[in-house]
């Protein structure tokens, strides 16, 4: 009589569910799988080239075993987590992909352009301008775009250092068809689009691409209040025929400031300590890394205008000058000084006989171990005479 009853209550829920849509599924436990589908060329895609499909992306939360059918939009079918089919004619084809568990089946789908075989890619270009350094030095060659902000006046009362300048991108070498310097070409082909992603390691977009992001458009861009650095930059062309091109490249910006003649005053009690504070970044996955911090002073070796030897009064004597760097992180943890450093050995770079000249150089690697951020670099004088400083100069090179 139990049996009965159990056997009559699944009959009754049989009944109920029938004619309701996916009963029968949550009764069972089991969920659809996901399908996801990639091609491989994804762009550009010819007659007669053969391109690979992949569902490799798919997943069934069950972990039942998945098949795989693909339509390729004309006539032909294919079948397996990858696959591979050629197109005969040019046209748009929409390219299915079908994944069943046994018991649901997914399907996504993607429509594809197809153009001739002998349809030429266009060319992108992103021009390499770079400036000459603040010496006016030429720059290294290479494909990459350089920018120098030359702060040569700085006022000894203001030594924060504030990086901010403007750069333009240029696209206009880019091309569709035949390269425009080649006399012997005619192109009926031209660009539409001019997409610039300003930062290839930030997927601004939010779609998992971070190389695909449109952040400007146009030939040319301008870039504004950059700050001292490195970025990753892309240039995406694409003609009228739908076929596109990409050039990668990387913009640097360096900077140096200078502070010249002033004059820091003497100890009395305590050392004085002038401070200058700048920015540093250091970043283990882009290529915005500084690749040399470099501080760099220069002061008389003697001064002969001190009165009594420094403190008092009385006739003028000559003094010998000792200046110091002491350069901190942006936790106050040392980096380095030149406290060590004897007056003899004070003749760093392109030094004059009758000045003292020191240079605290710090590689990208020892920035990077010493935690970036902003960071400080004091100017001290524990001498009791003020002193002339002829240059204080401070430079963030990134390339």
């Amino acid at each position: 009589m139990a049996s009965m009853r159990t056997l009559a209550r699944l009959l009754a829920i049989l009944l109920v569910c029938s004619p309701m849509a996916g009963c029968l599924d949550a009764l069972s436990g089991n969920d659809p799988p996901t399908a996801q589908m990639s091609m491989d060329p994804s762009e550009n895609i010819r007659t007669d080239q053969s391109i690979t499909f992949s569902a490799a992306g798919s997943s069934d939360p069950d972990g039942d075993s998945m098949t795989f059918t693909w339509t390729f939009g004309d006539g032909n079918t294919g079948t397996g987590l990858t696959t591979s089919h050629t197109y005969v004619q040019p046209g748009e084809y929409v390219v299915r992909l079908a994944v069943g568990d046994g018991t649901h089946e997914t399907t996504v789908s993607e429509t594809i352009s197809v153009l001739d075989s002998s349809a030429r890619e266009p060319h992108a270009e992103i021009t390499a301008n770079k400036d000459d350094d603040c010496d006016g030095e030429e720059p290294p060659g290479g494909d990459f775009v350089l920018v120098w902000v030359c702060d040569n006046d700085n006022e000894a009362n203001d030594r924060s250092v504030s990086v901010s300048t403007s750069v333009t991108l240029d696209g206009s070498g880019s091309w569709a068809g035949c390269d425009p310097d080649d006399s012997t070409c005619y192109a009926e082909e031209y660009l539409v689009e001019f997409n610039w992603d300003l930062d290839t390691n930030t997927d601004s977009d939010g779609d998992g691409d971070p190389q695909n992001d449109i952040d400007a458009t146009g030939e040319t861009y301008e870039l504004e209040d950059l700050p001292a650095g490195a970025w990753s930059i892309r240039l995406t062309v694409k003609d009228n025929q739908g076929l596109v091109d990409h050039h990668d490249s990387t913009l640097y910006v360096n900077y140096r400031g200078v502070w010249s003649d002033f004059v820091i005053d003497r100890r009395i009690q305590e050392p004085i300590i002038m401070t200058w504070d700048y920015p540093v970044t250091y970043d283990d996955e882009t290529k915005d890394r500084i690749r040399y911090l470099r501080i760099k002073l220069t002061y008389p070796a003697e001064d002969d205008d001190q009165p009594g030897g420094g403190i008092g009064g009385g006739d003028l004597s000559t003094t010998n000058n000792r200046l110091d760097l002491y350069m901190y992180n942006s936790s106050s943890e040392e980096v380095a000084n030149t406290s060590s450093i004897d007056d003899d050995s004070r003749n760093a770079g392109d030094c004059a006989s009758d000045d003292r000249c020191l240079w605290m150089v710090i590689g990208g690697s020892t920035v990077r171990g010493y935690e970036p951020g902003e960071w400080t670099v004091d100017l001290v004088n524990e001498e009791t005479h003020n002193t002339e400083v002829k240059s204080m100069v401070i430079e963030l090179q990134y390339r």
